[in-house]
């Protein structure tokens, strides 16, 4: 049985999967509302934020706001390389790729767009611009796009911010339900060791966690914090 089954949760509440506890995140309800709002108007946005600052989170909020309509393809860049036109064309699935179809009124969200070709960039705008992508979300650092690209975007950037230690004390009581395992002084402490990162904030709080339901406590103490170490990282 795993910690978290053990501590009477059907699923890890610490998990770091891409769209896992969306609806339990810090900061993000008034960046979701502007994302959503320039989709719908149908702009070229930019979210902008250090590793860790919830740039994925929020874009899967706006997938959920859109899937229903079958309209946005995300796409990890740093997990593969970018073919947009493949991309596109599978949305009408094989009949898309033999009879070359595009598809119109898309929802175009690159994440770490950093390793995205300058071809394939062009690529982008060039549907955008014909109106086969309603919108293009780039997710990432914005002094990594091309500076046409930026001018394009104009002020249209979402920026943002690392976690305060307040934050990640109201992350942890979100994905637990209370705090009751888990203090919040522990949790100060994880977080100092964490590099303003949410998803290795989170990974620290899992390992610390598990350590102490191993040991069969009934509260995670500062002792169990030797199983992330003492440096910050």
């Amino acid at each position: 049985m795993s910690w978290y089954e053990t501590q009477g949760y059907i699923e890890d509440p610490f998990s770091t999967k891409k769209g896992a506890f969306t609806e339990q995140s810090v900061n993000l309800k008034v960046p979701a509302a502007e994302l959503v709002y320039n989709i719908e108007a149908g702009n070229m946005v930019l979210v902008d934020g250090p590793k860790g600052t919830g740039k994925t989170a929020l874009l899967f909020l706006a997938i959920e706001k859109f899937e229903g309509e079958r309209k946005v393809i995300y796409f990890d860049c740093s997990k593969d390389k970018v073919d947009i036109k493949k991309l596109m064309q599978k949305r009408y699935g094989s009949l898309g790729r033999v009879f070359n179809l595009t598809p119109r009124g898309m929802v175009l969200m690159l994440d770490n767009f950093k390793s995205l070709s300058r071809k394939e960039l062009e690529r982008a705008k060039y549907y955008f611009d014909n109106n086969y992508l309603r919108s293009i979300v780039f997710a990432g650092n914005g002094a990594e796009l091309p500076e046409n690209v930026r001018d394009r975007i104009g002020n249209r950037v979402i920026k943002l911010k690392a976690l305060a230690a307040k934050d990640a004390v109201e992350l942890v009581r979100n994905r637990l339900g209370s705090l009751d395992f888990l203090p919040e002084k522990i949790i100060r402490k994880i977080y100092a060791k964490s590099r303003d990162d949410a998803g290795a904030f989170l990974e620290k709080c899992k390992k610390v966690c598990q350590t102490a339901t191993e040991g069969r406590a009934t509260v995670v103490s500062e002792k169990h914090l030797k199983a992330i170490g003492d440096k910050r990282g």
